[in-house]
């Protein structure tokens, strides 16, 4: 038992695992989940037509179906499955905000998600029939509106007791109200697996709690909760959206951020707060016990299905776990083994929980504090917890089958424009941070100011006298994909910046604002020469990101020593340029935080990943003699993004001696 290989090399066992899934996709894939006539209502009931239509026009953004929380995968990944998730007691009442960034790292693996919600009950028969039928009508519009392949195979996912929930759904609990349901699920992932009941979990459970005389009571207690939470529902989403203005004002955007506004109300607080009514009602119900051990320990040698493909993750450091004993039933049940698979992996209980809270003053993450070398004293755990949810999703993604025969991409979306962009719907808090912070340095204002005035003069003389200008008449195809960033980010002819191509054996691109005249992009040719039309689109984006958040005369100044000044410039400007040399540091950090919303802006134009990476990644030496101007193979960028990896997992296991030692 030992954790799954991320080489990408399957055991015969898989692969024999893979070649029988396929086939029961194949077969399965005529069975409907719901009668046409049902399917047919659900498609045309208008809330669930304009929700269809989010999730065809807007991939990675979660959508209410019919009950379930849904998201597909990106348009540039093909579709392999669709994961049926519950998530744990409590938490799972909101699961696309509690296990948002497992969840949607699973739909980047090419994984549709149909998460339904799990409102904690002690009535566990009613819980595994509301997570099947709700999945069974959202699977059925899915499909049934053609977004979802019906060939694509079926998995349940559950964590804690949603694994638990998952189980008894294979041993037919829902069977009655969802009788396609067992037989359309190929495999199953038990996160956490643990059958601990109430008598065992809660201290004097039955001696107290479900005492007849007390059922009135607890009946009291639920109708007095639900009136208190229907009353105060409105006064807390102003509260709530008071409290993030306020967090804000004061300068602590990541608290803001935390605290969110009245659609976080209603979307993540209210369904989880809502659970408490119901608790009391089902014991006031006569709600005795949950399955126990003993319970499970008859049912699954005999009701779960024998050619069930499972893998069971057993948590290191989970003391509840009892996904060992769930084996050993598998296999008292003469399931067999290949069938089988047990993993054991790093981290807690609670890891597919784990979601980054951003900084509260800035809002910044650990990843993006790695980059600038200013690592908090927790970034090495957090960044150590990300790794620990990777390897968990990559076991997941590593226990499904391949996409069947003939699966394609999505048809690709037409190019949104982003009409009324502003910075700061994509300006990145590091670059907020450090703008705020260089501003702040005494004299440096003034000195910037001096020198970048002669800077720009000098560049602008050279540009026109020695580049060339790209237009109509002049790299026609050049002018075309600047006018289509433009487009897409919202920037008027007006605020269009010239571009001027120079001669260089550096592949470089920079950008200078010129004060009274028009803001201008130099792009070197060797550079033109390495990357194809898309990726240099991108590039134009990036630098157009930087004319979009103003980053202006800061810019120009760090561009100072790459662009040679110094002895050319006028003596007022050489006067001054000492203290900006001064200053090389902090204007370097701020450079590396300004790149990080440019990179996004190259997202926003790309609108794909693997454009943008392209770049990266020839620019780091990847395109070196091999693939000329075109982009790169998508296996190799994702052979970059395993050696990223290593980094992640570097950081973390020195991020908290460098942040106690100034590392």
């Amino acid at each position: 038992r030992q954790a799954v290989p991320t080489s990408g090399l399957k055991s015969s066992s898989a692969m024999r695992r893979d070649a029988s899934l396929v086939t029961r996709a194949a077969e399965d894939s005529a069975v409907t989940a719901l009668s046409p006539a049902v399917s047919a209502a659900i498609v045309a009931d208008q809330s669930q037509q304009d929700a269809l239509e989010k999730l065809e026009k807007s991939p990675s953004t979660w959508v209410s179906l019919c009950g379930a929380k849904v998201v597909r995968p990106p348009p540039w990944v093909t579709a392999k499955g669709v994961v049926h998730f519950i998530g744990g007691a409590f938490v799972g009442a909101a699961p696309h905000w509690t296990y948002r960034r497992f969840l949607m790292s699973l739909a980047e693996r090419g994984l549709w998600v149909v998460a339904t919600p799990l409102s904690t009950s002690f009535d566990h028969q009613r819980l595994a029939e509301e997570a099947a039928t709700t999945f069974e009508r959202a699977y059925s519009a899915l499909t049934a509106a053609g977004l979802a392949d019906p060939r694509l195979p079926v998995y349940t996912v559950g964590h804690g007791m949603g694994a638990l929930l998952g189980a008894q759904l294979g041993c037919g609990a829902a069977d009655a109200k969802a009788p396609g349901y067992v037989g359309r699920v190929l495999g199953q992932v038990l996160i956490s697996y643990n059958t601990k009941s109430l008598t065992g979990n809660i201290p004097l459970w039955k001696e107290l709690w479900t005492r007849d005389e007390l059922r009135p009571v607890l009946k009291g207690i639920s109708e007095r909760l639900s009136q208190v939470g229907e009353l105060t529902e409105s006064a807390a989403g102003t509260a709530l959206d008071l409290g993030s203005f306020v967090t804000r004002a004061i300068g602590l955007e990541g608290g803001a951020q935390i605290i969110g506004g009245k659609d976080k109300l209603e979307d993540l607080y209210t369904p989880v707060l809502q659970q408490l009514p119901r608790l009391f009602q089902d014991v006031a119900d006569g709600v005795k016990d949950t399955p126990d051990e003993r319970e499970m320990a008859k049912r699954v040698p005999r009701q779960y299905p024998k050619d069930m493909q499972v893998l069971l993750i057993r948590l290191e450091d989970d003391p509840n776990d009892q996904t060992e004993a769930f084996e050993k039933l598998l296999k008292k049940g003469s399931h067999a083994s290949d069938m089988v698979e047990l993993v054991q992996l790093p981290g807690n209980g609670d890891l597919p929980l784990f979601n980054e809270m951003p900084n509260m003053v800035d809002g910044t993450d650990a990843m993006s504090r790695a980059a600038l070398s200013s690592s908090g004293l927790f970034d090495g755990a957090l960044l150590g917890a990300g790794a620990q949810l990777d390897d968990l999703v990559d076991a997941i993604n590593g226990f499904s089958a391949p996409a069947p025969d003939g699966a394609k991409l999505a048809p690709k979306l037409p190019r949104v424009h982003l009409e009324g962009l502003c910075a700061k719907d994509f300006r990145h808090p590091l670059d907020s941070r450090q703008t705020r912070a260089i501003s702040r340095l005494p004299g440096i204002d003034i000195a910037v100011r001096q020198v970048v005035k002669a800077l720009e003069q000098k560049v602008y003389e050279e540009n026109i006298s020695s580049s060339i200008l790209v237009g109509e008449q002049q790299y026609p195809w050049l002018n075309d994909l600047m006018i289509r960033a433009c487009d897409v980010l919202d920037i008027t002819e007006e605020e269009t910046p010239e571009v001027y191509v120079k001669h260089s054996a550096e592949p470089k691109a920079y950008t200078l604002p010129v004060e009274g005249k028009r803001p201008f992009i130099i792009i070197h040719t060797s550079l033109l020469e390495m990357l194809c039309e898309e990726e240099i689109e991108a590039v134009l984006a990036h630098e157009l990101g930087h004319l979009k958040c103003e980053h202006g005369i800061w810019l120009s100044a760090a561009n100072a020593s790459l662009l040679g000044a110094g002895s050319a410039l006028p003596l007022v400007a050489r006067i001054f340029q000492p203290l900006i040399d001064g200053f090389s540091g902090e204007l370097a950090v701020w450079q590396r935080a300004a790149e990080l919303s440019c990179d996004r802006a190259m997202l926003l134009v790309a609108q794909e990943p693997w454009i943008p990476l392209s770049v990266i990644v020839k620019l780091s030496g990847g395109g070196a003699m091999s693939t000329g101007r075109r982009a790169l193979p998508r296996e190799q960028l994702e052979a970059f993004l395993e050696q990223a990896k290593l980094y992640d997992e570097a950081r973390s296991e020195s991020g908290l001696l460098s942040a106690m030692f100034g590392g």
